[in-house]
């Protein structure tokens, strides 16, 4: 496959330009529907005179739908998206960056979306839709789902489409928190995601940082404690990742604490667990939730962050992720090469 596509490249260099180029507007579109001209002029970068153009062919072709809405991909539209979409990682070099980085973080799998999210909504909705399908790939009717916070997680449930027919058992927060942002709170985001997969859900509504005492007294409430014993029950993981001293101020851990992260070089957070470097757990907050002793045990863990800051995050965090499908952006894959040296 690889060996013609640069046969192709060499005999007609112009007509593989033109084929990424029609591709990703389509894809834009498709990622931003219902849209107008210049939110995709702004997205790719490119002229609005190129866009014009190569929007009237698409909907010549009737792969696009204009209306006084915004523009649209067609039923033929997605077709070709979907049918097109290992050639088109094979013309950009995606699917090679994606093997470059899936050695890099030793995981069973890779997947890019374009951009870096860190400057594009476009990026963080082509890796939220990525999420949501492998999702769709893995889940089954016995399914026990459990989804931390976050905007990543927020954009991933958001492009989750509603099923007619259960397709999840339960949905739980990976933790229990209370924020300022209710809606990318995880007892949210997993309220959200079952009624999207007709499942049932329970929530934790609890704050981060409790007193060892106060902890314990609430692991034995009987609502907290059934939601405790289905965790243990969980065989999927939607796990977003952060930065540790971002982290660390957004949960406005205290001096002390911020203090010791930096002493101990964290890099990355997870789940309420603050992990250096070499992926080993240097502290770990008093809530209730997720175990990450138990992750390894899991059948499906879905990792996505994206980004070039997630580069140093997601490098960490791969050290006890071997069994995940890490999730993110060309801007994060990039640096992590520069991390590598590569």
């Amino acid at each position: 496959m690889e060996e013609k596509l640069q046969m192709v490249r060499k005999i007609v260099p112009d007509l593989t330009e033109e084929l990424v180029k029609r591709y990703r507007i389509l894809k834009t579109v498709r990622l931003l529907e219902p849209c107008g001209r210049r939110l995709v002029v702004i997205s790719l970068g490119m002229t609005e005179r190129t866009v014009r153009s190569e929007i009237e062919k698409l909907n010549a072709q009737g792969l696009v739908k204009v209306s006084k809405t915004g523009m649209s991909v067609t039923e033929d539209g997605l077709s070709v998206l979907e049918n097109l979409s290992d050639l088109f990682s094979s013309l950009t070099g995606m699917s090679e960056l994606e093997e470059k980085v899936r050695e890099i973080l030793g995981a069973q799998r890779v997947l890019l979306a374009q951009g870096n999210s860190d400057e594009s909504d476009r990026t963080v909705k082509e890796m939220a839709q990525i999420g949501a399908r492998v999702l769709l790939e893995n889940m089954r009717r016995s399914s026990r789902i459990a989804i931390t916070g976050g905007t990543t997680m927020a954009a991933l449930v958001e492009a989750m489409p509603y099923t007619a027919v259960q397709k999840a058992e339960m949905v739980l927060p990976a933790r229990g928190s209370i924020g300022r942002k209710l809606e990318l709170q995880a007892d949210t985001l997993a309220a959200k995601l079952a009624e999207k997969a007709g499942a049932d859900y329970r929530m934790l509504h609890l704050p981060d940082n409790l007193s060892a005492n106060v902890l314990e007294e609430m692991k034995s409430e009987p609502e907290v404690a059934e939601t405790i014993n289905e965790l243990k029950r969980v065989d999927i993981l939607l796990l977003g990742v952060g930065d540790a001293m971002e982290m660390a101020e957004k949960r406005r851990l205290d001096h002390d604490t911020c203090k010791l992260l930096r002493q101990e070089h964290a890099v990355a957070e997870a789940c309420g667990y603050y992990f250096n470097h070499k992926g080993e757990v240097v502290y770990e907050t008093n809530s209730i939730g997720v175990d990450f002793e138990e992750v390894h045990r899991m059948e499906h863990v879905i990792v996505s962050a994206g980004g070039k800051k997630k580069a140093a995050s997601l490098l960490a965090l791969s050290k006890s992720m071997s069994n995940a499908v890490f999730i993110m952006d060309e801007g994060a894959a990039l640096e992590m090469l520069r991390l590598a040296g590569l």
